[in-house]
């Protein structure tokens, strides 16, 4: 081998190395920056896991309540229906009284006599 062609060969090589480490050197900064972002996106995942968390705990709490509200309402309309049942009944009996009937309940009720004249 002569000397031109080990100086080649050594300029190849170094050509190589400067290379290398001219873009090699990149490729972990590179990696370090995405590794960084991926850090990054990994909280935001569990910061929205928790909120999720309490989000799900808060709605199963909504939900026993809304079931208790139902429970309420549905005992408020049977009350509801049980007076308007009662009122009902208690029209339909004033309605079958007769003016006789009706003057002896007022008078009773109210201290009159029927003759204003006493």
């Amino acid at each position: 081998m002569s000397k031109s062609n080990i100086l080649n060969i050594i300029l190849i090589v170094g050509i190589f190395i400067l290379l290398f480490f001219m873009f090699g050197g990149e490729d972990e900064n590179y990696i370090s920056d995405y590794n960084s972002k991926i850090e990054l996106l990994e909280e935001k995942v569990d910061s929205l896991h928790q909120k999720n968390t309490a989000l799900k705990s808060k709605a199963d709490s909504l939900g026993s309540a809304i079931a208790e509200y139902d429970i309420k309402i549905k005992k408020l309309n049977t009350r509801i229906y049980v007076i308007r049942k009662q009122t009902k009944e208690q029209l339909n009996a004033v309605d079958l009284f007769g003016d006789d009937e009706l003057e002896r309940f007022f008078s009773k009720r109210y201290g009159q006599y029927s003759d204003s004249i006493n």
